[in-house]
């Protein structure tokens, strides 16, 4: 019988060990494809959670356990955070979580520090009702750090660029139970038909969107089977819907992997053409085999650079879209690590390679059309800072698209050219979108 803790341990391990990218939990679900339902899901929650808790965990394991964090031996601090991790935050009984959690110990070659394991759990199983969190009015910063676990040098920036409440509900969000939406490619079905054969409803928010619910792997749904629906947040899915993009248009997405707003772009242009760009051979194939999936035939794939200038493509669009590669602050929900591997420096240079994308992506934009620029993060320089990088140094003007935004999440600034989204209600993830008019 396989044992999905010990699969959940050496994943984790590796994941420390090589700071492997937590993608490589897919690697270790398709290997394990035949494991059933509720053991993948299991394994998947295991993995994922014990890395989304970490600052939160260790906090805990530091008040209950003699023995600080940084101390431990690697392995030992790996197999107490998987413990506290079920204790704290899973439907696992108490036994369970405890016993399971020291034969792991005795499994993997540490009897000796069996009964230290242990007695951490079962000191943190009799307190975890009265654990001494940090106090929100002492500290804001290490409060949400621990809540949250998040780093405090992030929680920082947050707050400081955009607020308090702001930062409190992206950092919810962030260890939140985030739903699963497809966009549906209207051109090809309906909603309702859409939805037949699977368990799902009609979003709230936006009217091409489902919310997936009760399903064991997405290539099992029909719909996506049979390339009527795509998976993409509704987040996502407001840049095609703002652009204002029209049938007979020439779209051209610059960094398009894994191809939901490129197919997006596709559904709406009709008689149009969409150029998909991304920068691996890698990437192109999944493009690729999501455009085969859904059918359309108006969208070429092609591997390209966008730091570098093609004068192939000048003035080529009605409408280009960026959406750059970011820092992610947006969606550490749904990319548990990000979080623990950014710096500052790592932003600072990232703000510089977007700049370059979107010098080359201005110059591809007919007169009068549209620059959609967006991003999955919350960082000011990165969001804000590039918008004004392209009205003042690039010549752009923002487009007012508040009456295009689903009413949900309408807001001010969105007559200004700009939104930023914070999830609130988990509605959509952290993300920035930006409209100018070349």
């Amino acid at each position: 019988m396989t044992d999905v803790r010990i699969i959940a341990y050496e994943a984790l391990l590796d994941i420390e060990n090589n700071r492997s990218p937590l993608a490589g939990t897919k690697d270790v679900l398709a290997k394990y494809s035949y494991l059933d339902k509720n053991d993948r899901g299991f394994l998947k929650r295991l993995i994922e959670g014990t890395i989304e808790r970490r600052i939160t965990i260790d906090y805990v394991l530091d008040l209950y356990s003699k023995v600080p964090v940084t101390k431990m031996k690697k392995q030992i601090r790996t197999i107490l955070r998987m413990g506290t991790y079920q204790i704290l935050y899973m439907d696992v009984a108490d036994f369970a979580a405890v016993n399971e959690t020291v034969k792991l110990a005795k499994k993997k070659g540490f009897s000796s520090l069996s009964g230290f394991v242990n007695g951490v759990l079962r000191n943190i199983l009799r307190n975890r009702h009265g654990i001494a969190w940090p106090e929100k009015g002492a500290d804001i910063i290490k409060y949400m750090s621990v809540m949250y676990s998040c780093p405090e040098w992030i929680v920082k920036k947050l707050i400081d660029e955009q607020g308090e409440s702001n930062a409190g509900t992206l950092l919810e969000l962030s260890v939140s139970v985030r739903p699963v939406t497809a966009r549906v490619n209207l051109s090809k079905t309906t909603v309702s038909e859409a939805l037949k054969g699977c368990n799902g409803r009609a979003s709230d928010v936006c009217g091409c969107a489902i919310v997936l619910e009760d399903y064991d792997t997405v290539p099992d749904i029909p719909a996506f089977a049979d390339g009527r629906i795509c998976i993409q947040d509704i987040s996502s899915m407001l840049v095609g819907i703002v652009a204002g993009i029209g049938i007979n248009d020439t779209v051209l997405d610059l960094c398009a992997a894994p191809g939901g707003k490129s197919l997006h772009a596709a559904d709406i242009a009709g008689s149009g053409r969409v150029i998909a760009l991304d920068v691996s051979e890698n990437k192109v194939a999944g493009i690729r085999e999501n455009v085969a999936r859904c059918g359309f035939t108006n969208v070429d794939v092609s591997v390209a650079d966008a730091t570098v200038y093609n004068s192939e493509f000048y003035e080529i669009a009605d409408v280009v879209i960026a959406d750059v590669p970011c820092s992610g602050l947006g969606v550490m929900g749904r990319k548990n690590d990000i979080k623990y591997n950014l710096t500052e420096d790592s932003i600072r240079k990232l703000t510089e390679l977007q700049r370059s994308i979107l010098s080359n992506a201005v110059r591809y934009v007919k007169p009068g059309g549209v620059l959609m620029f967006s991003t999955c993060t919350c960082s000011y320089e990165e969001n804000q800072g590039n918008m004004r990088f392209l009205t003042d140094e690039c010549g752009l003007t923002p487009v007012d698209f508040y009456d295009l935004m689903p009413d949900r999440l309408k807001c001010a600034s969105a007559k200004e050219g700009y939104v930023q989204l914070y999830g609130s209600d988990a509605l959509t993830d952290g993300f920035f979108i930006g409209k100018l008019l070349k």
